[in-house]
């Protein structure tokens, strides 16, 4: 039975407004994804920016810690010096007081020969000399003992002094040395501390930098793969059986419309205080909102599972599976042939933990389904 033209033309025009509708939305999803884009470059050219900054001041900071670990060495090595310095000096000590030990010894001899001699005026000398002494021997006696003593007291003194001065010089040269080395210790710690606080902060950065990287790659392939999306939505009315899923990665369209109310991953319940992961996305969408396949493929499961309701699952090919359980009633069935927006099944009334759950898997892993949808408004 052939269908009157008429009903045939509205058909078409159906089809092609639905494919225009698809091409401006994907139009409006591929300029989100161009403008985010351009943010992501710019906050990347910024954060290049702040890298660079941080680098130079790190290496500014190495630099003066360097030099500050250099200072303290000198410091070191001038106190190690004086250190030496005031052992000699306390050997020379040593020895000049032995020496003054054997010079007061000697001293106190010619004080006693001269106590012997008597006095040392002209009368005693010509007195011995009447007695038969020789007075030019007694008065070259005298003469080398007194002259004797005063040299003697004399280098006492000197050294006495060499030996005080010198020991104040080498109290000011340490002194100053302790206070140079306790002030570089300080500026030493300070520098580590600021350098340990630009390391961290260069940390910072290079994550941000990769997120932002990894971000930025992910967008491009959503805008590649939107391109590809509009391209063949705007040649012809749907997607034949030769496409391959992966090459419209961040460009599906999602499967209901809701709040996700748990993400990809794994997710602490304090509840139960215990951690569970959570394999796709679960949604609270209204009761009875339509879910719908996200791509064309085969339906390989619709029934209800254990744990999960009632529950579609869609072979895409590639190995590439979606799920979509939770349902309220079902609209599909096996082997049949589904497209992108094919209704597969109506929201179940909500629930605190969401009623609705989708999930993706590629090779039997299950995968994060906001990388394979287009992208969600913030």
């Amino acid at each position: 039975m052939r269908l009157p033209r008429v009903v045939v033309v509205l058909a078409a025009a159906v089809l092609a407004a639905q494919a225009a509708g698809a091409v401006d939305a994907s139009s409006d999803q591929l300029e989100t994804v161009r403008a985010r884009i351009r943010s992501l470059e710019a906050q990347l050219e910024r954060l290049d920016a702040e890298t660079s900054a941080a680098a130079r001041e790190q290496e500014t900071l190495t630099a003066e810690l360097d030099l500050a670990e250099a200072r303290v060495r000198e410091n070191e090595l001038v106190l190690e010096a004086s250190r030496s310095e005031a052992e000699q000096l306390r050997v020379q000590t040593a020895a000049l007081a032995e020496e003054l030990v054997a010079r007061r010894a000697l001293v106190a001899r010619h004080l006693e020969m001269t106590a012997l001699l008597g006095g040392p005026g002209p009368l005693q000398l010509l007195f011995d000399a009447a007695r038969g002494g020789d007075l030019e021997a007694a008065v070259s006696t005298v003469a080398t003992l007194t002259a004797g003593q005063v040299r003697l007291l004399a280098e006492y003194d000197q050294l006495t002094a060499r030996h005080a001065e010198r020991l104040a010089e080498l109290s000011v040269i340490l002194e100053r040395a302790q206070e140079e080395s306790r002030a570089l210790d300080q500026r030493r710690g300070e520098l580590q501390t600021v350098q340990a606080r630009v390391d961290a902060r260069l940390r910072r950065l290079e994550q941000s930098q990769r997120a932002t990287g990894d971000r930025l790659a992910d967008l491009r392939q959503r805008e590649q793969a939107l391109g590809r999306l509009m391209d063949v939505l705007a040649s012809r009315e749907r997607l034949t059986g030769r496409e391959d899923v992966r090459r419209y990665r961040g460009a599906l369209p999602w499967p209901v419309e809701g709040e996700v109310v748990q993400a990809f991953g794994r997710h602490y319940l304090p509840k139960y205080a215990t951690y569970t992961v959570c394999n796709g996305l679960r949604f609270n969408a209204r009761s009875g909102a339509p879910v719908l396949a996200v791509f064309q493929g085969t339906v390989a499961y619709a029934q209800h599972f254990k744990g999960y309701g009632n529950m579609v699952v869609i072979d895409h090919g590639n190995e590439v599976y979606s799920l979509a359980a939770g349902l309220a009633s079902i609209q599909v069935r096996v082997d049949q042939r589904v497209e992108m927006g094919t209704r597969v099944g109506l929201a179940a009334p909500p629930e605190d933990e969401g009623n609705v759950y989708f999930e993706i898997r590629a090779a039997g892993t299950p995968q994060d389904p906001r990388r394979w949808l287009q992208l969600a408004e913030d």
